[in-house]
């Protein structure tokens, strides 16, 4: 039986392509009560047409204004989303300044990716000893480093397990992600795939798809391929208790307005609350 999980909470790429507190408000009113706050470097938010906060210019004034405009809302921040590359020019660095903001916001976790390269042998050994200057960085703040399910050493599940061995940091674990298993992967199943690496699962992304590998098809949960019960009850069996974040990004294509995000939300968290996720 699923047990009902303490902390949910939501991205704001479910409201893609909004100000980031236009789906805070839209949370506030769904009911949920923890979020993630996106400072993603501005490639990657201009690539997927996503509203980013710039921890580099942003002070202590405008911290105190983020922290007090989602009190007002009824919401923490639990989660900073960083997806920085490691083996790019300047990323460490800018994942240590995204550390901070996490610090500074009160957030428990970062998510990041290690690297997006498929073939990263060559520069191997430097990847790991800047994820392990990190996560010691991280853990003297309270920081959490959550990698997640993106291209790369950890696309699924069994490949996380063996990056994390090699990494060899407690403060590392997986941010693990239901819908980008089908999305990275061919003939991978989450039900499947979450076993290799459960008891290093320390942050879920809840997303659901109705595709495959490359299909941009991230439907209202429970309307899609993901087996939830399945993969939720794996992940509790192996003492994971939470955050389990909603990330329903839409499909390619459409071009919704904040009723029809809205809607989508509520189908998702009406579905979290048959299956137990969710207490009524």
């Amino acid at each position: 039986m699923i047990q009902p999980a303490e902390h949910i909470a939501a991205s704001p790429f479910c409201f893609g392509g909004f100000n980031p507190f236009v789906a805070y408000s839209h949370f506030a009113q769904a009911g949920i009560r923890y979020v993630e706050i996106p400072a993603m470097p501005a490639a990657l938010a201009m690539r997927h047409d996503l509203t980013t906060f710039v921890p580099e210019i942003l002070g202590a004034d405008d911290l105190r204004a983020i922290r007090e405009r989602l009190a007002g809302m009824g919401l923490t921040p639990i989660t900073v989303a960083a997806f920085c590359d490691l083996l790019e020019p300047g990323q460490p660095e800018a994942l240590r300044r995204r550390i901070d903001f996490a610090h500074q916001l009160g957030a428990s976790y970062l998510l990041t990716d290690a690297t997006g390269r498929p073939e990263y042998a060559e520069s191997r050994r430097k990847l790991l000893n800047a994820l392990r200057h990190l996560a010691d960085y991280a853990e003297d703040r309270g920081v959490r480093i959550a990698l997640e399910i993106h291209e790369g050493p950890t696309r699924n599940g069994k490949l996380a397990a063996e990056f994390l061995d090699a990494v060899d940091h407690p403060n590392v674990g997986i941010n693990y992600d239901t819908g980008n298993v089908y999305y990275y992967n061919d003939g991978i199943d989450p039900s499947d795939d979450v076993k290799h690496v459960a008891d290093r699962v320390i942050h879920v992304h809840l997303k659901d798809t109705t595709g495959g590998k490359g299909d941009w098809q991230f439907c209202a949960l429970g309307e899609g391929r993901v087996q939830f019960p399945s993969i939720i009850h794996t992940l509790q069996s192996a003492g994971f208790e939470g955050p389990y974040s909603l990330e329903v990004e839409g499909v390619q294509g459409e071009d919704l307005n904040r009723k029809g995000h809205m809607d989508r939300l509520v189908k998702s968290l009406q579905y979290l609350k048959q299956i137990g996720l969710v207490a009524s």
